[in-house]
Order: C-alpha cells, then structure tokens, then sequence
C-alpha cells in the first residue's frame, strides 16, 4: 500500500530533513509541503493523505489548532514533530501516533513512520485518539509553565522561569532576556504569554511581556504612559493599554 504523506513544517530545512528521510521509504508518495498553520488546514482538506508530519509551533496557529479546526475531517495518522513543546512530550506518549523530537535520527524517523503505518486504517480509534491528545495538550497548555526550551548554537536547554526578565516580540521571533544572556526563540507574544503565570509575566506593550520579579521602579510618564525601570537598570516603556495590568493587585506595582 502506498502511503500519501503531508509534510507540514514552517522551516524549508526541517521540511527537507523529512523528504528526504521519506524518499527513503519504499511506499510513499509525498503529496505536498506547507509551511504554516492555515497552509496545512487548507492542504490536509484538498490532498486527503494518509499521514501528517505535523510541526507544533507555526505561524498562523500550531498544529493542536490545525487538528481543532478539522475535527473529524482530519482522518490521517499524525506524526508530530517538535523541537522546543516540552509541555506536549507526555501527552503525546499516550495518546498521539508518534512524535519526533528534533533533532531525530534516521532510526528514529523509520520507527515513527512505521508506527505511523500500522496506524493506518484505524480511523475511528485513531481520531479518538487525535480527541485525547488534543485534550490532554490543550489542558497541560493552560497552566503556568515553570521553564522554557531555548537554543544557543547546537545546544539545547531549559530556561526556569524564575531566571527570564522579559519576552521582547522581534518579527517572526520573540527576544528572551535572562539573567545570564540574550535567546531567540520561534515563539509569538501571544502564546508565551497564555503559557506562563500572568501573576508573574505581565503584558506592558504589545512588544513586551515583563517578569514583574525585575521590576525595580515604575515612573509615570505624559498622556498617561510608564516607564518601567528593572533591576538592571535598562527602562521599558508600558502602552497606557496595559498600564492597568501593571498597575493592577499583583501585577507588580
């Protein structure tokens, strides 16, 4: 059986890694590539295949809200792939086909897409499946996060939450500050701020999310914005949008 295959990443070099770890599987026809969330909605209702290589964090919405904006329509055996969702790890070992975490080897690639077959023609058990996962991960999502997965070169490494001092939005990356340095990482604002404490990590612009913990003076400026001073003296400056979010019980003031 011929076995049709999307491949959903929004970086063109991990998009290549699985291709060609495909290629080298006698029974597969790669219908297509997408590089967001929506491209991969749009793709899986048009090419029907029989297996996603889905990415977690994309632009657009991440592969949990791919597979919630298909619902049933989804039928295909999903693979995730992920480099940095540790908050997906355990969920996915109940309850998802397979998962990928890069960077992955050969073998492990042969081992997920072999799994990955032997899922197939289990429709209905595996969108209970996809069900579960999607619960499991949606749930563990909405609690506070006690640290991030950030890259430096070839290394990998987790971050405690206690040690960022702010998110700054940088394009397609947002910027972590942390008491020892400087990490980009794939993320959008907006998601990192639905992952961590809000009692701790407060939005002051729509470029800036700061922990409240390096908060060491906050001065009042014209037309009613502020001037947050941290700890180590560099200044940022809170849109009267989120002054109340500041200024607010807890909110650091």
């Amino acid at each position: 059986m011929t076995v049709r295959v999307l491949i959903v990443d929004d970086e063109a070099p991990a998009r290549r890694v699985l291709r060609t770890h495909l290629e080298a599987e006698a029974v597969v026809d790669i219908v297509g590539e997408a590089a967001s969330g929506p491209e991969a909605v749009e793709a899986i209702r048009a090419q029907r295949p029989d297996l996603v290589l889905l990415d977690v964090q994309m632009p657009g919405m991440n592969g949990f809200q791919v597979l919630e904006a298909l619902g049933r329509e989804c039928t295909a055996a999903v693979v995730f792939v992920t480099a940095h969702d540790e908050f997906a790890v355990d969920a996915f070992e109940v309850a998802a086909v397979d998962y990928l975490l890069k960077p992955f080897t050969r073998a492990r690639f042969h081992k997920a897409f072999t799994r990955a077959m032997a899922a197939a023609g289990a429709g209905d058990a595996r969108r209970e499946s996809l069900a579960r996962l999607l619960d499991a991960v949606l749930s563990r999502e909405r609690r506070a996060v006690e640290r991030l997965l950030v890259r430096e070169g070839e290394r990998m490494f987790f971050v405690p939450a206690s040690a960022i001092v702010r998110f700054s939005a940088d394009g397609n990356y947002v910027r972590v500050q942390t008491t020892s340095g400087w990490h980009d990482v794939r993320e959008t604002l907006a998601h990192l701020e639905s992952r961590f404490d809000p009692a701790q990590f407060v939005r002051v612009h729509r470029s800036q999310i700061l922990n409240v913990a390096f908060v060491a003076e906050i001065q009042r400026l014209f037309h009613g914005d502020l001037m947050v001073v941290l700890k180590n003296g560099d200044e940022v400056r809170v849109s009267r949008r989120y002054a109340d979010r500041l200024l607010a019980p807890g909110g650091g003031a």
